[in-house]
């Protein structure tokens, strides 16, 4: 996870916030907020994100596993964008496409998008804490079999 250059985003196929359901904003904010001390930017509490959706222990505790994971062991740079940013990126887009399709029970689709991110040996325990914050936010009512579920995203690395 490393700035991208802003002078080359939003790009016009760029979703942008405002074009987020509930559910999807909140995925997009608690990833924003996770990532904002990497690059020192203070005043960023993911965990206050969570607490405010109604996302307990158990599935901060979930992303928070999901991106240690993600953190440490990434064969690539992702795109996750400042929290100020109008428009999602690539990477937010493929986060949000993990978490529907967990709580679509596709496990499938899943492990497609951490595939992509991470190493074979890494992909278990973040689909176990993507798991857990997908489960969360379900319960929450941000998705799940009683509530629309998370709209799954046509994803197309770098932060701005």
């Amino acid at each position: 996870m490393a700035p991208h250059d802003p002078t080359t985003w939003p790009a016009d196929e760029d979703r942008r916030l405002t074009d987020l359901a509930p559910s999807e904003l909140l995925v997009v904010s608690t990833l924003r907020a996770w990532t904002a001390p990497l690059f020192g930017e203070e005043g960023h509490d993911w965990r206050a994100t969570c607490r405010s959706a109604g996302i307990g222990p158990e599935g901060q505790v979930g992303f928070e596993v999901l991106m240690s994971v993600v953190g440490a062991s990434a064969q690539r740079l992702l795109e996750v964008r400042c929290p100020g940013c109008p428009s999602i990126g690539a990477d937010e887009a493929a986060m949000l496409r993990l978490i529907a399709a967990l709580q679509a029970e596709e496990t499938l689709g899943a492990l497609e998008v951490l595939a992509d991110w991470l190493p074979e040996d890494a992909v278990g325990p973040a689909l176990q804490g993507a798991r857990g914050f997908a489960r969360a936010a379900a319960t929450a009512g941000l998705g799940g079999p009683r509530l629309p579920r998370l709209r799954l995203v046509q994803g197309g690395a770098t932060r701005h």
